[in-house]
């Protein structure tokens, strides 16, 4: 029989819940006690007693993962809430969706697996803790014993947050590249877009006629000089300043990445289509 002994003040629901599954999941047999040790103005403090008649290894590192799991939760969510409230240009929208990317991408149950980081700084001494002593604070460890982590936390969120407004920033400018191309007179009634097999992206005219080189020379000559902007971002200018009233995707198997295509899709919503396959795409090739 293996003794446990966890002492929480406010995940004791969490707790019971995520043993019970592990416990269902294994097959374990157990019997367990909460008393409330302490009520008063810093709250309660509660005390769980497990008894588990399985192999103490097996105890050892089924409990360790549920414990470590309830406090890679906290851990992050109080990294997120903390860093967060300091960032005052930030909406409370913005905060939320960061908040909830964030936890996505960086919190991993024990169903998932877990991080080279979370394994090495929660669940091992986490695990040794319970195996040596058989019993653990829950939020004195999340006080006291995950300094490291929450470091390492805040760096990684600060290069998500700045990774965000980034990103904002591109969205918002597409939405204006939109309203524009709303606006403008359509110069072309019809535009094909054709992948090559390198990859390569080529514009043609309703005719077919590849005219790439010299819609870039008519419409970009004042951003050839500029060596930042990749190709892509120069036929996305043509075709904004166009703004064709249909585009027609044409070999999209070739297509080497879906950033631009993502693009011209906010910009363009309806007026684009894909080619399931014609002589034109096969001959162009």
């Amino acid at each position: 029989m293996c003794y446990y002994t966890f002492y929480t003040q406010t995940l004791k629901d969490e707790l019971v819940e995520k043993v019970n599954e592990l416990l269902d999941e294994y097959g374990m047999s157990n019997h367990y006690e909460m008393k409330d040790l302490y009520s008063g103005k810093m709250g309660h403090l509660y005390e769980v007693k497990y008894e588990l008649n399985e192999k103490k290894e097996q105890c050892d590192e089924g409990l360790a993962q549920v414990v470590s799991d309830i406090v890679q939760k906290q851990a992050i969510s109080a990294v997120c809430e903390r860093f967060l409230k300091k960032r005052e240009e930030l909406s409370i929208q913005d905060r939320s969706e960061i908040t909830k990317a964030f936890m996505t991408n960086n919190y991993l149950s024990r169903q998932e697996g877990v991080s080279y980081v979370s394994y090495y700084l929660v669940y091992l001494p986490i695990y040794k803790e319970i195996r040596d002593k058989g019993s653990l604070n829950i939020e004195g460890w999340l006080q006291f014993r995950l300094g490291k982590y929450k470091v390492l936390l805040r760096d990684i969120l600060e290069q998500f947050v700045e990774d965000y407004i980034a990103k904002k920033d591109v969205v918002n400018f597409i939405r204006l590249m939109r309203e524009v191309s709303l606006l403008a007179v359509p110069l072309e009634e019809l535009i094909h877009i054709i992948y090559k097999k390198e990859g390569k992206i080529q514009i043609y005219d309703k005719n077919k006629r590849n005219v790439t080189g010299h819609y870039i020379k008519k419409y970009c000559k004042d951003l050839l000089l500029d060596s930042t902007l990749t190709r892509e971002d120069l036929l996305l200018h043509v075709l904004i300043t166009i703004s064709p009233k249909k585009i027609i995707i044409h070999c999209c198997e070739n297509m080497r990445s879906k950033q631009f295509m993502n693009t011209l899709e906010i910009i363009f919503e309806e007026n684009i289509s894909y080619c399931n396959g014609c002589g034109f795409c096969h001959d162009e090739e």
